[in-house]
């Protein structure tokens, strides 16, 4: 690719993500009233799943490029302790009589065990890298008891609904996936220094370097959510609790990712804030109205 097709930064990358999230929930939010409308339930379904690999894409550029990696953690730590305990008080509450959390997962329990388990494979020390297989093992487990629980129409209360990921092994292997991809791309630089003599730190933030990894990230992304839709469809029907097509149109922010130039772009701290926080109040906002129309 160009140089200048790589136009997009850690910034606009996050506004798509916003962006194609709200359309998802919106989409979400209609299907309550019109079921899975072809023509506006299942395009806000289908925009909606390009945002999950962008929100993952980005965490692995922060847990990279962040100084303090214990502070970003504890960012992503403390929405998914609010989270949880929103999902409690939405089951749980009279005023909420009629809504069920059970099956719906916490993001940022994604997005946190996703940035743990990158951590640790940047780590030098071969028992923290290994202790990544046990974050892809929880991810594992909560996609178990999900789909037993859809399959049996039981609860399994040993692992809360509050505590479960969103999209369990799948995010978890993204982000460890685009992760891998820096490391594909350092192999590449290796071999292009064996052949043309060019060292590879001299390569270390160019385009070359930047577009290698992005082109890796892409092969991730089509890879998993191919392994993905192979998952649902060799699985016994009554287990899949997602829609295995839909899902599959994931691989197609990939196209946002070749455009993603490396840079940051406008990061204001209302912003870096507020990117937190929109999750929760656009959801409060869409299920409020929700609720009043219904």
């Amino acid at each position: 690719m160009s140089r200048k097709f790589s136009f997009l930064s850690s910034f606009w990358i996050k506004i798509i993500a916003f962006l194609t999230m709200t359309i998802d929930h919106i989409g979400w939010a209609l299907s309550e009233f019109i079921g899975d409308n072809f023509f506006l339930v299942t395009p806000c379904r289908f925009i909606g799943r390009f945002a999950l690999p962008l929100f993952c894409f980005m965490i692995v550029e922060g847990v990279i490029h962040t100084k303090h990696f214990g502070k970003y953690a504890l960012r992503l730590g403390i929405m998914a302790t609010v989270i949880s305990i929103a999902m409690i008080v939405v089951q749980y509450a009279p005023i909420f009589s009629g809504f069920t959390m059970w099956g719906e997962g916490n993001i940022f329990i994604d997005l946190l065990l996703g940035a743990l388990a990158v951590y640790l494979l940047r780590r030098k020390e071969i028992w923290l890298k290994l202790l990544s297989i046990l974050i892809v093992g929880i991810s594992v487990t909560s996609f178990v008891v999900n789909c037993y629980e859809v399959g049996a129409n039981a609860l399994i209360y040993w692992f809360p609904f509050f505590l479960r990921l969103q999209y369990d092994w799948f995010s978890i292997v993204l982000m460890i996936g685009f992760y891998f991809a820096y490391i594909l791309k350092d192999w590449a630089l290796e071999y292009h220094e064996s052949k043309t003599g060019l060292e590879k730190a001299a390569l270390e933030g160019t385009f070359l370097s930047r577009n290698l990894t992005n082109v890796f990230a892409v092969g991730v992304l089509i890879i998993t959510a191919t392994t993905f839709y192979l998952v649902g469809t060799l699985m016994n029907y009554v287990y899949v609790f997602w829609n295995n097509g839909l899902q599959a149109a994931s691989m197609f922010a990939g196209a946002f990712i070749l455009l993603y130039n490396g840079k940051r772009g406008y990061n204001a701290k209302w912003f870096e804030y507020g990117s937190y926080l929109y999750y929760p109040l656009h959801l409060i906002l869409i299920f409020g109205i929700a609720m009043l129309v219904a």
